[in-house]
């Protein structure tokens, strides 16, 4: 679907000269353990640079049968862009899955993958709703939860992704505006307070549906996200105490790990100082047990 050639090895001499000498559109690693990752690491040091010219971190897609806090050695890793979680069983839901992911692929092979139109059929519907001020948010929620409802979503997974939507909206509110010094202008701004979203300030909402899954997106002007802060929260297992704590803190973004263990994947998109794009996207499916343990993954995509 993407339109690439694959070539598929497991000897590093092969890996190192391909990306020597060709310009790689993607790059797909299948995790065993942290040593075979040390040793792949190790070979691009040696024989390519970890900083060349030739790599970037957005191309890097990881497959894992453990989630990310048990693949933490990952984060500290300059090659690390992109997380797949390989949560399916049978070769049906495998192809699926690809099919799913062949869009991805498609999108961090462009200079920017802005838009979630870029990680669904091009057929699919899609809706924006610009945002005017921050107390319209509890209003843009619930009218994603009854859209959710109506598509045939039951009420308990719709209730799952409208309060991820409520963190990405809340987030881009609260945690995204910084000033010229970078400091983040609303970080102890209590959430319930009435902010115009103008201008610099201003928010959009996107909607994308194709019949089977759902993508949600909140855009800022910012462009401000911390890439290791995002991936330490992700990383983390936190206890249902530890977040009630946190939420009076804007922007803790310790939600958003809740949402990747509920089953949704999570797309960070930001170009520094200009855009940020954060989007989840959920499978509908027949029972909640399906729900949270269905394919997802993380797409990180910074730009300078």
């Amino acid at each position: 679907m993407a339109g690439l050639a694959l070539l598929q090895t497991a000897d590093l001499n092969i890996i190192t000269n391909a990306l020597k000498e060709k310009e790689v559109s993607a790059i797909l690693v299948d995790l065993g353990s942290e040593d075979s990752f040390r040793a792949f690491e190790g070979a691009i040091h040696d024989q390519v640079g970890l900083f060349s010219d030739r790599l970037n971190s957005n191309r890097f897609h990881y497959i894992s049968d453990l989630d990310l806090e048990e693949r933490k050695f990952l984060l500290d890793s300059p090659l690390f862009g992109n997380f797949i979680y390989r949560k399916f069983a049978g070769p049906e839901k495998a192809a699926k899955a690809g099919t799913r992911y062949a869009y991805v692929i498609k999108a961090t092979m462009g200079e920017r993958a802005f838009g979630i139109r870029n990680f669904f059929h091009p057929k699919s519907q899609v809706q924006t709703i610009t945002m005017k001020r921050s107390t319209q948010k509890q209003q843009v929620v619930e009218a994603l939860r009854a859209y959710l409802i109506k598509a045939k979503y039951p009420t308990r997974m719709a209730n799952t992704i409208a309060n991820a939507v409520d963190e990405l909206i809340m987030n881009a509110i609260f945690a995204a505006p910084t000033d010229a010094l970078g400091r983040r202008t609303y970080e102890q701004t209590p959430r319930d307070t009435d902010i115009p979203l103008e201008g610099k300030s201003s928010i959009e909402v996107s909607i994308a549906f194709d019949g089977i899954q759902v993508g949600v997106c909140a855009t800022d002007q910012f462009g401000s996200v911390d890439k290791e802060k995002v991936l330490r929260h992700l990383s983390t297992l936190y206890k249902d105490e530890q977040y009630k704590m946190k939420l009076s803190v804007a922007g803790a973004g310790i939600g958003l790990a809740t949402t990747f263990r509920n089953g949704g994947s999570l797309l960070f998109l930001c170009e520094k100082n200009s855009k940020t794009e954060v989007c989840v996207i959920f499978e509908r499916l027949d029972n909640i047990r399906e729900f949270k343990d269905q394919f997802r993954y993380i797409v990180n995509q910074f730009y300078v």
